[in-house]
């Protein structure tokens, strides 16, 4: 059986490790409302888009869960949570049919949390500088200041069960991408340390959140650090694969590579995987 989390059970966060011996199947999105209500979240039926994890889970971690999120299956209206089974979009496209807990009291409009994202959320209200990623032509450092200006820091490393690729979104637009394929692959990525300006700088030329989502995903550094970071992934419904990709970024993509002493055949095996490939107009 499936299970999508938004909060206190996401990677990085409080209660992971009662998911420790499940499934993780990556990240997934839900249409509801998503609310701070103090030390953990909660949603409730809405037209938002709460952002979130799926896992596959056995009988017996989701009677644990049952109990941990006050779900009393024959006494419903004293529960804290209602389980339901919903319909939950993967970030990678698709439906899939899943459990889910919705909170089962009232809640302030004041609580809601905007970006859908408990994660991130919980990221912004530490600090207003963000750890963003790159993976595709931003990876160069060089071309990302070019767009933003300089940079505090920056940490080298990957997204693990993550792979580049190339997809298109809004009108035959082609752009960079990561999808999440399970253990065993690592994506090269770099996070840099920016403003909130530039932040908001990065969302307009990533098309935020009309072709872009800006979530929250764990990164691995160099230093064999895990941290959570914050990353751009495009929406579910703007998808397409299939088609030929004209690409000018490539010549940025190596050149961060070479930057950051990444293995270069990561990228010529992505190249060679993706179909007619041509070096023209990819991103700008």
């Amino acid at each position: 059986m499936l299970l999508f989390v938004y909060g206190t059970l996401l990677k990085g966060m409080e209660r992971e490790f009662v998911l420790s011996d499940s499934q993780y199947l990556g990240p997934a999105v839900f249409q509801a409302q998503l609310f701070d209500l103090g030390d953990y979240p909660g949603i409730k039926v809405g037209r938002d888009l709460v952002i979130g994890e799926l896992y596959e889970i056995n009988r017996v971690t989701l009677d644990l869960l049952d109990r941990l999120e006050g779900y009393k299956i024959c006494e419903e209206n004293d529960s804290l949570y209602l389980r339901r089974e919903v319909e939950i979009q993967r970030i990678n496209g698709g439906g899939v049919q899943a459990f889910c807990y919705f909170y089962n009291h009232g809640i302030k409009n004041k609580n809601l949390i905007i970006n859908g994202d408990y994660r991130r959320f919980r990221l912004e209200q530490e600090t207003e500088d963000q750890w963003v990623l790159a993976y595709g032509s931003d990876i160069s450092t060089g071309f990302l200041t070019e767009r933003i200006g300089e940079v505090k820091a920056i940490k080298r490393g990957y997204i693990d069960g993550f792979k580049l690729t190339f997809q298109v979104t809004g009108k035959q637009v082609v752009y960079t991408n990561i999808l999440y394929v399970g253990a065993g692959e690592k994506c090269p990525a770099v996070a840099y340390q920016l403003t909130l300006d530039q932040t908001a700088t990065l969302d307009k030329w990533r098309g935020v959140p009309y072709n872009y989502l800006r979530l929250s995903i764990p990164f691995h550094a160099q230093s064999d650090h895990t941290s959570v970071v914050q990353a751009y992934i495009v929406r579910p419904e703007k998808l397409v694969t299939g088609l030929d990709v004209e690409c000018d970024c490539i010549e940025h993509i190596q050149c961060g590579y070479k930057e950051h002493g990444f293995d270069e055949s990561y990228l010529t095996k992505v190249l060679e995987d993706t179909n007619s490939f041509h070096v023209s107009t990819l991103e700008r």
